[in-house]
């Protein structure tokens, strides 16, 4: 490492490789600093989720600013990126749909917020559903035309590879382990993958650590009240073309968000959902692939590396979804993914700020979903939050 850097950026996952693409397309001199060994696979949230390109309307601007705002922008944007980029993404739409009479009541204040937050939604009926998904049962359904899927990693590599190619450099195998407030900046201590350690100072700092942005936000306040709550979410899966009378076209379908209580408070939940994967196809085209995953059942981590144990039993997830997919068996449904979201005790929305500690170190705290979906807003901003610092 140089002895003074311009920013370094501790995290590359889809939000650390965003934000470095957006400063070192603006000329700023950027260091990424990745503790995983590598960049191009997305260790942890990046590459352990359901790969949904999220419309914006179930975040409301009143506790749930930040999200509310940015994964609208970010969902042109990201359309936009994988575009002229060539990730595999496809513009399949989403149904919510409400299953009772009582649901309703929901379903028409997510069509509001959504008209709130700038989010194109129309309601329909169970009859136009059905027309769009034949194996879905409702009663009426919200439809969002902006929702689609992408696929997670390959859009972490195009990010990746277009930082680097604008100048940012990737130090993989490398951890930030002390952090220092300097009048000219950050002064920052750093263990390499052989032990070797060094120093430097960086005029910026951004935190994108994800799940372990708190602990990083610590070395350089240690006063910060902020802590990830990890969030342990399982997802099954059912083979689309093993049983074509079941089948599932080409859409997300997700339930009426209800309230759930936990330790932090009482939130409404999207609900375990269907989503398609995507089958990718040469220059960054896509079509929907034979696997829909089934998820995610959350609950609350023991740990931030909580991906092992036994799954699940299908029954759970069959249980969630037979109201509204009644053509699904239990057998159906086998094991697919676990994914650890960086959730923030007691808060619903992000934290995108300078640390109250040192103005030179911006802290991302708690990019939970839908931070894939609303990366490229988020690098705008922060590129925003630096240009005026």
């Amino acid at each position: 490492m140089p002895e003074t850097v311009d920013v370094t950026i501790i995290g590359a996952g889809v939000i650390g490789t965003a934000v470095a693409r957006a400063l070192s397309r603006a000329g700023r001199e950027v260091f990424v600093l990745e503790k995983n060994p590598g960049v191009t696979h997305g260790e942890n949230q990046s590459s352990r989720n359901s790969g949904v390109i999220h419309a914006g309307l179930y975040y409301d601007r009143a506790t749930r600013p930040l999200k509310a705002r940015l994964c609208p922008r970010g969902n042109a944007l990201l359309y936009e990126f994988c575009q002229r980029h060539q990730v595999p993404h496809l513009k399949c739409g989403k149904l919510i749909v409400a299953q009772r009479p009582d649901q309703l009541p929901a379903l028409e204040l997510y069509a509001t917020r959504a008209s709130e937050n700038g989010v194109p939604a129309s309601l329909i009926s169970g009859g136009q559903a059905r027309e769009m998904e034949p194996q879905v049962r409702a009663e009426a359904a919200l439809f969002l035309p902006s929702s689609g899927v992408i696929e997670p990693t390959a859009l972490v590599h195009r990010l990746y590879a277009l930082a680097s190619a604008s100048g940012a450099q990737f130090l993989t195998g490398t951890a930030l382990r002390a952090a220092r407030s300097t009048p000219e900046g950050v002064a920052c201590a750093v263990t390499y993958r052989d032990g070797a350690t060094d120093e430097f100072l960086s005029r910026r700092v951004v935190n994108c650590a994800g799940l372990y942005s708190d602990e990083a936000a610590r070395l350089i306040d240690p006063a910060s009240p902020w802590r990830i709550d990890p969030m342990r979410g399982e997802a099954a899966c059912f083979q689309r073309h093993r049983r074509p009378e079941l089948g599932l076209k080409s859409m997300n379908v997700y339930p009426t968000p209800h309230q759930v209580t936990l330790p932090g408070g009482t939130y409404w939940t999207v609900g375990v959902h269907l989503t398609p994967t995507l089958e990718p196809g040469p220059e960054g085209r896509a079509a929907i692939g034979p696997v829909v995953s089934v998820g995610p059942l959350n609950f609350a981590a023991r740990h931030k590396e909580d991906y092992g144990g036994d799954p699940r039993p299908a029954s759970d997830f069959h249980a969630q979804v037979v109201e509204f997919f009644p053509g699904l068996k239990v057998e159906d449904l086998g094991p697919y993914q676990v994914g650890i979201q960086a959730r923030l005790a007691g808060r619903q929305d992000w934290v995108i700020a300078p640390s109250p500690a040192c103005p030179a170190w911006i802290d991302l705290l708690g990019i939970d979903s839908p931070g894939l979906t609303s990366s490229l807003a988020i690098a705008e901003m922060v590129t925003g939050l630096l240009e005026r610092a």
